[in-house]
């Protein structure tokens, strides 16, 4: 009939125009499906994986949007660095878990510690203000009983994460769902395009990401308010107790030492990070402007990630570039096209391979491993005596060379690293526009579904 020449071969239409029993989906996709997959996934990967941390009391909602959008953008062209701040994030909570407990504080969890890390306690003063506490200022105050242990449980602090379980269900069904077409495809060899290998690559930086933020809250808005203990009333009276009276204000408590953020900055300074540090050193605008800040940066680095957290980072973005250079063999619109994403791919395995391999000799001579490494193997029982001394060694020299926010980066460190992240950033850029330059002349078979009854048992 008139209308339904467009219509399959295989579909039967009878003389009314209707067609009868049951009609199987093509085997085929467009490329409109392949577009419209790959913006899903990694809208909801970039967008629900997301833990921004608490905003300021004057933060506007287009603020908020805008920040998250800027997130998003940075999880899309450079996915390992949000990965970055959630491991060294991840280090720092782990550190705090540890200090509280040994301070005889055991209630005190990582859920606890990465709410404390990410702003979500403020401490009201009556000379400066409010202003956020992050998880080692909050243990300075409590240790020193100026702050009473906060009594906010675990399921409160859940309850102000905005990140349902519904919303993780479906990122994980998406998540899962492109995992498992890369494998299927790949079995039958069928082509991936390009921008379904960027997808992939994006979607293992955001998996490692959300296990590092696993016990991160998403989305909190209220902080918890916290207040200085008090001197007993009796004191206020002028009365014969001899009771030492508490500091009435924080520059009571700090003896007016200098600060740049907040007046707890000889406890920690919130950084290093961008807007902290190297935007001054740029002689650029520091974000945020007011002091003291009113809530902590999500580019704040506050550790290097250690441990298991280190090897989660160091496999993750391995696997990220390793990602991209399999693609070495896909078919190209053009052989230029081809060279340029191979040079572009070992660009960006080259350099972080290079990082990984520097910063593993870096941190062995700075946290003296080698020596552990001869001690253990030569006379292990001198080992705990041996930490000890290189601990309280390590805290002194950090403590005597403290270098202002405006000090670091170092200048050649500001350079080198300033020409390398250029270098990895045109890699990239082009990575992301081949994905799409790629669809104009496209393997046939990237065209053809997964034939997923191969892989399930039928009659």
């Amino acid at each position: 009939m008139a209308g339904h020449d467009d219509l399959p071969a295989t579909i039967q239409i009878d003389e009314n125009g209707r067609v009868l029993g049951w009609v199987s989906e093509p085997d085929f996709r467009g490329t409109w499906d392949i577009i419209w997959t790959s913006f899903i996934t990694v809208s909801i990967c970039t967008f629900t994986l997301l833990c921004l941390n608490v905003p300021g009391k004057d933060d506007t909602p287009f603020v908020l949007f805008r920040r998250r959008l800027f997130w998003m953008l940075l999880a899309i062209l450079a996915p390992e660095i949000v990965l970055t701040y959630a491991a060294g994030q991840w280090s720092r909570a782990r550190h705090s878990l540890r200090d509280f407990h040994q301070a005889g504080y055991t209630q005190w969890t990582m859920r606890m510690a990465f709410f404390a890390d990410m702003g979500g306690f403020v401490l009201e003063t009556s000379d400066c203000g409010t202003f956020p506490l992050n998880a080692k200022q909050l243990h300075w105050l409590i240790v020193n009983k100026h702050v009473e242990y906060p009594e906010t449980r675990v399921e409160e602090i859940w309850d102000k994460s905005k990140q349902d379980r519904f919303a993780r269900l479906i990122t994980a069904f998406q998540v899962s769902y492109t995992i498992l077409q890369a494998i299927g495809r790949a079995v039958q060899h069928l082509s991936i395009t390009i921008l379904e290998l960027n997808t992939l690559g994006i979607v293992v930086c955001s998996l490692m990401t959300a296990f590092a933020w696993l016990h991160k809250p998403a989305d909190v808005r209220t902080p918890v308010r916290l207040g200085l203990v008090q001197s007993p009333s009796s004191m206020a009276d002028g009365s014969n107790d001899h009771t030492q009276k508490r500091p009435s204000g924080i520059l009571e408590i700090t003896k007016q030492q200098p600060w740049k953020t907040t007046p707890l900055d000889f406890i920690d300074e919130n950084g290093p990070g961008w807007s902290i540090n190297v935007q001054p050193f740029m002689k650029m605008p520091v974000i945020p402007p007011e002091r003291p800040i009113q809530y902590i940066p999500n580019d704040r680095f506050p550790m290097n990630p250690y441990g298991s957290q280190e090897y989660l980072l160091c496999f993750a973005t391995m696997l990220f570039t390793a990602v991209h250079v399999a693609g070495w063999n896909f078919s190209f619109p053009t052989d230029m096209e081809k060279i340029l994403w191979r040079v572009s791919s070992l660009v960006l395995f080259g350099v972080t391979a290079a990082f990984w391999l520097l910063e593993t000799v870096a941190s062995w001579v700075r946290l003296r491993r080698w020596e552990w490494i001869w001690l253990w193997l030569t006379d292990r029982g001198a080992l705990p005596e041996y930490v000890k001394r290189r601990d309280e060694e390590m805290a002194r020299s950090d403590a005597e060379n403290k270098r202002e926010p405006t000090e670091l980066p170092l200048a050649w460190e500001f350079w080198t690293i300033s020409l390398v992240a250029l270098l990895y950033g045109l890699a990239r850029v082009y990575m992301i526009v081949e994905a799409f330059l790629e669809l104009r002349s496209v393997d046939a078979t990237a065209f053809t579904t997964v034939n997923w009854s191969l892989y399930f048992p039928h009659v």
